[in-house]
């Protein structure tokens, strides 16, 4: 298989938005999940031991409530804090040229260079605006698709594919 071309691009504002919203969607929702299962292992105890079943009920309703709120209130700010964050690191608005080696990436910048090997990536993920491989739990390497052509995200999708992890966010063990 040929490797693609050298490609050139730049993360902006909105970009590294998508990114933030992106990981914020997946970490979050899971985390509201788990507060079903949990409120009914806090609120079956009690409700059982008063007798009432509907007392039960209304505490999980309003854990619930709570977590979504929470949740909300988190995703309020995460676009300010994302573009605080954004202006304040100058490496983010560098211009990025990504480069195709056997079994993996070089991303250079004026800042520096990075490179990955596919198996080393931990996670994928993408959705209509970017294209991230994760080196790592927190830290994300992210092609806007904009930017960034779509045979080279299919070719980077697949290739975290073969190397072991078929699906985006799954994490590699």
């Amino acid at each position: 298989m040929s490797l693609p071309g050298p490609v050139s691009y730049r993360i902006g504002e909105g970009d590294y938005l998508a990114l933030n919203a992106l990981v914020f969607r997946r970490t979050w929702t899971r985390c509201l999940w788990l507060t079903l299962p949990t409120g009914a292992v806090i609120a079956v105890p009690i409700a059982v031991s008063k007798q009432s079943l509907i007392h039960g009920i209304v505490l999980i309703l309003v854990g619930a409530a709570a977590a979504c709120l929470f949740v909300m209130v988190m995703r309020l700010f995460l676009g300010p804090r994302a573009r605080k964050i954004y202006r304040e690191t100058a490496s983010l608005r560098e211009e990025i040229t990504l480069t195709f080696e056997d079994g993996g990436v070089r991303l250079e910048q004026a800042s520096g260079m990075h490179r990955a090997q596919w198996g080393q990536l931990v996670r994928w993920d993408e959705d209509d605006k970017i294209f991230a491989l994760f080196p790592n739990r927190i830290l994300a390497l992210s092609f806007p698709k904009q930017q960034v052509n779509k045979e080279v995200v299919n070719f980077m999708r697949e290739q975290m594919k073969l190397s072991g992890l078929p699906r985006r966010w799954k994490l590699r063990q």
